[in-house]
């Protein structure tokens, strides 16, 4: 398999944050749960987050070659 290149290191990384906002998101509505206050807000930019790392998927996929592409999508 070869290396990944300079764009794809870049466009994983960027997946990658992507991936812990969403982690960090879905913590904070379990505290939220487990206080007993409301999720809705916090359950709404959860929905936002995945939304948004579905497209940078696709459009980062578009910019890299078709080698490094499985990365992108947590597959090896």
């Amino acid at each position: 398999m070869a290396s990944i290149t300079g764009t794809s290191a870049a466009a994983l990384q960027h997946i990658r944050q992507m991936e812990g906002r969403i982690a960090q998101q879905t913590a904070h509505i379990v505290e939220l749960r487990q206080s007993g206050q409301d999720t809705l807000e916090a359950a709404r930019r959860l929905a936002l987050l995945h939304h948004a790392l579905e497209e940078m998927r696709l459009l980062i996929g578009n910019l890299v070659p078709t080698e490094d592409r499985p990365r992108l999508n947590g597959t090896n």
